[in-house]
């Protein structure tokens, strides 16, 4: 189908970073030479800033149509579907980029390429609609020319998918993850828990198919808040409301994260809530599990303290997803709760709300800060 030599047809961030690489720097070299680009479109990928950042520095640069059989605007997008996506969950930015074709199928559009592989039955839809996709991909490569790119420096790059900005007033739940992605990972550590990033984490695999700020967003959903998400190392203004952070144990192996959490932990807020899972069934679990408990007191002093002294110290080592889904309203609560105390007496005939489980979603009006995918 092309010249191109297999080994150099290609880039995926998923698997062609080895571990040690400087991932930001070969992503961003990539988006600066690569003639096509490939988003695997899912209610995931749309909820990554980090693919949000590869989607700005992409489209920074010009596509120049050398076909005069190709109309409207050249693009070198070409996007294949993994999962199926709702109209809702697709951020403006993308909203012009034609993603379903006739010539994909039926069952391509009903359940995306990961529902076609795992459906036996389905074999030829899953045939077809790659066929189709690596013809698209070859004629958009030969017909489509991208200007060369700057090396962008990912981490200071714009998320095309963040929400715009709204003026809706309100409590703000923010989600903090500290964890470990492919790429970065302690020596040894097993890859099958990671993603690209940390807000592909996913601790409790394979009883949990999807990320685990996704439950969160889901257990949370029904309190009267927006949600906002951020990986650790992203700046962050103050958040006007309480916080929950995910810690990976495994993090506290890297210097840098460590002194960045005991940075955390020096300013800390009793409306932050500290929640770790691991995985019993994880097999590195058993060797370091001791060592990495005494490491999360160790880093984050204040926040443990507050768990155990609030009655939560399960919250600081939970084993399986059941006691997650358990555990984790009560932290969400307390935080809330926490938040209220420390935020001010309302002003006369005013009463001052109360975060309750099972309340209802945000006020009328107020669009969502976080696209939740649904499960």
């Amino acid at each position: 189908m092309t010249t191109v030599q297999g080994d150099l047809a290609g880039f995926m961030d998923s698997t062609s970073i080895r571990t040690g690489d400087d991932w930001p720097s070969a992503l961003a070299e990539s988006l600066a030479a690569c003639r096509v680009f490939v988003p695997l479109y899912s209610p995931r990928y749309f909820i990554s800033p980090w693919c949000g950042r590869e989607w700005t520095v992409f489209s920074r640069r010009q596509a120049t149509g050398q076909s005069e059989r190709r109309t409207g605007t050249p693009s070198a997008v070409v996007p294949a579907l993994w999962s199926p996506v709702r109209d809702h969950q697709l951020p403006l930015c993308v909203r012009n980029v034609q993603y379903t074709h006739a010539e994909l199928g039926q069952r391509y559009q009903e359940y995306g390429l990961y529902g076609l592989v795992k459906v036996s039955s389905f074999r030829a839809d899953y045939q077809r609609a790659v066929l189709h996709l690596a013809r698209r991909i070859v004629e958009v490569g030969e017909t489509v020319a991208v200007e060369p790119g700057t090396q962008a420096h990912l981490q200071g790059a714009h998320d095309a998918f963040a929400p715009a900005p709204t003026l809706s007033a309100g409590p703000t739940l923010r989600i903090t993850v500290a964890a470990g992605a492919l790429g970065r990972l302690p020596e040894r550590r097993s890859p099958l828990y990671y993603g690209p990033t940390p807000l592909h984490w996913n601790p409790y695999h394979p009883e949990s198919a999807y990320p685990l700020v996704t439950l969160v967003a889901n257990i949370v959903e029904g309190l009267n808040y927006r949600v906002v998400v951020r990986e650790l190392d992203q700046e962050a203004d103050l958040v006007d409301g309480p916080e929950i952070l995910l810690l990976d144990r495994w993090v506290l192996r890297d210097p840098k994260q460590r002194a960045r959490l005991r940075e955390l932990d020096t300013g800390h807020r009793s409306s932050t809530g500290l929640v770790v899972p691991w995985n019993s069934a994880d097999p590195d679990s058993g060797a370091g599990r001791h060592e990495l408990a005494a490491a999360v007191d160790e880093a984050l002093p204040r926040a443990t303290s507050l768990q155990r002294q609030g009655g939560r110290a399960g919250a600081l080592s939970i084993p399986d997803l059941g006691s997650f889904r358990a555990l984790l309203p009560q932290v969400v609560e307390a935080a809330a709760n926490s938040y209220l105390s420390s935020a001010g007496t309302a002003r006369p005939g005013e009463s001052t709300p109360r975060f309750k489980l099972g309340a209802a979603g945000p006020p009328s009006g107020a669009p969502p800060t976080w696209a939740r995918p649904g499960l």
